[in-house]
């Protein structure tokens, strides 16, 4: 039987005799077996046995079945990685590979999905159904894959506003890159040629960013950083991917001047690996951020067309990571989306920070806004006019 299974049927019963009756007295159960009651006064009373408690009996289910489905994970992801880990080796010895780990035929599989999400938003538009209007899906959407100039002008507007905030605020750059060990790694690099890596441990990139995003969660919570005011600590971050498809990542952080010294020596303590690297004579950071943001965006035809760059932006969709991520210094990125013809981004954070900006959610839908204030103004509700639908055709 499943362990999972088995240990709810245990959950069941230690409900059922929590509800039941207590159990007869000895008197009682002799009395229904048939035989005389026993003397209580002839005879002492055996020593009682404790009996567990229906609820303790509960507790101890529920937190073995929480180590169960621990154990039960562990398991499903250490099976995950093997099969991971013999398919990508079988593609480098067939010779599939081709960039950052991927072969053509998942080159192609990523590129039809994204033809389709195309084709689908091309296909659809939000309809009002009481002024018969129509906007196109499209031109709503800001994705790095279907509108990445929209998504570029999106980036650049929070790179620039982070920035000025850390100017404001006397903040100093501090470039880091953070790699994984070779363990991670399917492949090495003999001269121009990729052959295996027999210490892969079989992660995937997915699970390979959620290892650096834990890496550098040891150097925001050493005490080097946390003896930092939150409000004095901004970063951004991009990954990217080596040529044999493991991820690998730079962050642009901003703190006082007085810390530099401080982060640098818990950088060095907490990565001491040769791929590692911090710098700190950083004169353009805007430049040098959207650098490499600039690398990951299929901005133009030409980049499109690019063999090794389809492989880089198929690598993101296919492994479904994340190409920029930043603290949570400005204003939600989903607040700012909908007021964004009203408030610049820095105007919106300020307010937020002040907290004059409420949000009002559906008590059974939260993750739908119904309505933002600024104060006692009414700045945004929700229009529940329009629906997705197809195309009808006339004008848009």
């Amino acid at each position: 039987m499943n362990p999972i299974s088995s240990t709810i049927d245990k959950i069941n019963q230690a409900f059922y005799s929590f509800g039941k009756k207590n159990p007869p007295s000895r008197a009682k159960r002799a009395e229904m077996e048939g035989a005389s009651a026993p003397d209580t006064q002839a005879h002492a009373s055996p020593p009682r046995v404790g009996v567990a408690h229906p609820l303790t009996i509960y507790k101890e289910v529920v937190y073995k079945e929480k180590q169960l489905a621990k154990e039960y994970d562990k398991l499903t992801n250490n099976l995950e990685k093997d099969l991971y880990k013999r398919r990508t080796l079988e593609y480098l010895k067939e010779g599939k590979i081709v960039y950052y780990g991927l072969t053509q035929k998942q080159l192609e599989l990523s590129e039809k999905k994204l033809a389709l999400g195309k084709q689908f938003l091309g296909m659809s538009v939000l309809y009002d159904k009481y002024t018969g209007n129509m906007i196109p899906l499209k031109d709503l959407v800001i994705s790095a894959n279907h509108s990445p100039h929209r998504y570029y002008a999106e980036v650049q507007n929070r790179v620039n506003t982070l920035i000025e905030d850390a100017e404001l605020k006397d903040l100093v750059p501090v470039f880091m890159t953070l790699t994984l060990p070779g363990e991670f790694h399917p492949y090495r690099m003999n001269g121009k040629k990729l052959v295996p890596n027999h210490r892969f441990n079989g992660t995937p990139p997915r699970e390979a960013v959620k290892e650096l995003t834990r890496r550098f969660a040891r150097l925001r919570n050493d005490r080097s950083l946390r003896d930092i005011p939150k409000d004095q600590r901004i970063y951004f971050r991009v990954n990217e991917p080596h040529q044999s498809g493991t991820p690998h990542t730079h962050i642009l952080l901003f703190i006082p001047p007085e810390s530099v010294g401080r982060i640098v020596e818990a950088f060095h303590r907490l990565f001491p690996g040769k791929g590692n690297d911090i710098q700190t004579d950083i004169y353009n950071p805007v430049g040098y951020m959207m650098k490499y943001i600039l690398k990951t965006l299929p901005r133009s035809a030409k980049s499109r067309r690019r063999k090794k760059s389809r492989y880089l932006h198929a690598w993101y969709s296919h492994n479904r990571i994340t190409r920029f991520s930043s603290s949570r210094t400005l204003a939600p990125l989903y607040l700012y989306r909908l007021l964004y013809k009203r408030y610049s981004l820095r105007a919106l954070t300020r307010l937020w920070r002040n907290r004059d900006i409420r949000v009002f959610r559906p008590v059974d839908d939260l993750d739908t806004i119904a309505e933002i204030f600024e104060g006692d103004d009414l700045i945004y509700m929700r229009n529940d006019n329009f629906t997705l639908e197809k195309h009808r055709g006339g004008s848009t």
